[in-house]
């Protein structure tokens, strides 16, 4: 019997890469893609429409979580964006950092060394986990390691985009503190790391989300 389709950590950064660099597909539009998706899986979840605050964080996951806010918002979803990424980030995660401020989506920047109290979240509301994706190796630390505690402790229905902050990709162990998910919605292929079954108490049910890549070259993928 043949393995899981699963994506290590380097296989999944080579992937965006080969996707960009040979088949010519702009990184904003992969990012867009991830985004809508994550959005359309979200309403699924989420008929009642609660409110969805949305926590972005400095990476292309924040990004993700930019788009994911847009859609929401187009659809008639009230979401919040909670702005982590400061002065850095990617060209694209700019971009749509950008566009969500403009459309009043961003309702709360927050600078280094800000944190969240249970006053700054509208109950009962879905959260979402866009705080940081597979390139993370290292445990979360300072304002993260807070905001990670605080989203476990608030009791609500929480999205991880693409896996939990704080989760090894490669074994689906905590690297430290780790957002724990009632639902994980990744993209491509379930990661390596979710063949442990421990990794379960911290993505809860995972979702597959296509985001465009060529099925010609994920198919390289496969094993």
């Amino acid at each position: 019997m043949s393995s899981p389709f699963t994506l290590t950590r380097a296989q999944v950064r080579e992937l965006d890469r080969r996707a960009m660099d040979e088949y010519g597909i702009p990184s904003i539009v992969l990012m867009e893609n991830a985004g809508r998706g994550c959005a359309e899986l979200l309403m699924r979840l989420n008929p009642e429409k609660k409110t969805t605050v949305i926590l972005c964080g400095p990476g292309n996951n924040g990004g993700d979580g930019f788009v994911m806010a847009r859609h929401l918002d187009n659809a008639g979803w009230p979401v919040v964006v909670w702005d982590y990424v400061g002065e850095g980030g990617s060209e694209e995660v700019r971009v749509n950092r950008s566009v969500a401020t403009r459309s009043g989506l961003v309702k709360y920047p927050l600078p280094a060394g800000a944190s969240v109290d249970a006053g700054d979240v509208p109950f009962p509301c879905w959260s979402v986990d866009a705080l940081f994706g597979t390139g993370l190796s290292r445990p979360l630390t300072d304002l993260f390691e807070r905001v990670s505690a605080f989203v476990n402790c608030c009791e609500q229905s929480v999205l991880a985009i693409d896996i939990p902050s704080g989760l090894d990709c490669d074994t689906g162990e905590p690297l430290g503190p780790c957002v724990r998910a009632t639902h994980t919605a990744t993209f491509v292929a379930p990661k390596r790391g979710f063949l442990n079954p421990k990794a379960r108490e911290w993505t809860g049910e995972v979702h597959v989300i296509n985001i465009g890549a060529p099925r010609k070259l994920v198919d390289e993928y496969r094993s």
